[in-house]
């Protein structure tokens, strides 16, 4: 877990700083504060959704991480951005939908007796998601900052994983694996990106819950290279996921 994080945000942050040197905005220490912040958060969510995948309880776990997007949208509300009554409809269909997919084919069923610590560390993982949303959008005004947050971000992460890592003693080499895990940190980084200028642009929490929508890929490329069986109660998920943001995106 800690090789795959500390590899893939040091590609992330090598890719952002050539970025910065080439694209040179203004760097506002705002804008790396609220960064740092967002890379812990979300460092401290993908460690608490591994860790809660470990204990066996994944159909608990999952679902539950995936309600991060909830976070935003409280947040929204209560700063007086609450989207229009389309949107919400919206957001609240992708976030079913977004929890329906999650669930594993099983149902949800507790491994053993111990209920809480599953249901505590899938909670914990989608507030450290969820407030990761919040903070990239709190220090965004511009399109240069949300370069600045997001590699702010990324090097928070970098620092938290890394350190994490080497304490624990979980660091190897990724050997063949590297040019691999390189490629998952470009790929997030840019996600991270596209959110970032979304959030810019828009309303905090239509763009957090489309963004959260990763769910729905990850279904179909399941699919398409390990064959995996899409259950009924999935396909009626993503279904969910695919009206609400045809309805956000007609109230746009």
């Amino acid at each position: 877990m800690f090789t795959v994080g500390t590899v893939s945000q040091l590609a992330s942050v090598v890719l952002l700083a050539v970025l910065l040197v080439v694209i040179r905005p203004e760097v506002r220490s705002e804008s790396v504060w609220w960064g740092l912040a967002a890379g812990l958060f979300t460092s401290f969510g993908g460690i608490a959704l591994y860790r809660g995948l470990a204990t066996g309880d994944s159909a608990v776990v999952a679902p539950l991480s995936a309600c991060g997007a909830v976070v935003p949208v409280v947040f929204a509300f209560a700063t007086g951005e609450a989207p229009n009554a389309l949107q919400s409809a919206g957001i609240v269909l992708a976030l079913g939908g977004t929890v329906l997919i999650s669930l594993p084919q099983g149902g949800v069923r507790f491994a053993d007796a111990n209920h809480l610590q599953p249901v505590l560390l899938g909670v914990a993982a989608a507030v450290g998601f969820g407030m990761f949303f919040v903070l990239v959008d709190q220090g965004t005004s511009t399109d240069g900052d949300a370069l600045v947050v997001v590699g702010a971000a990324r090097a928070g992460a970098l620092v938290f994983v890394s350190v994490a890592g080497a304490l624990t003693k979980s660091l190897v080499w990724p050997g063949r694996d590297l040019p691999k895990l390189a490629l998952v940190g470009i790929i997030d980084v840019t996600a991270n990106g596209a959110y970032a200028l979304a959030s810019n642009r828009g309303n905090l929490a239509v763009s957090s819950v489309l963004a959260s929508l990763y769910s729905v890929q990850t279904l179909l490329l399941s699919r398409l290279f390990t064959e995996e069986r899409f259950t009924r109660l999935r396909i009626a998920g993503a279904a969910c996921a695919l009206a609400g943001v045809a309805a956000i995106s007609a109230a746009v």
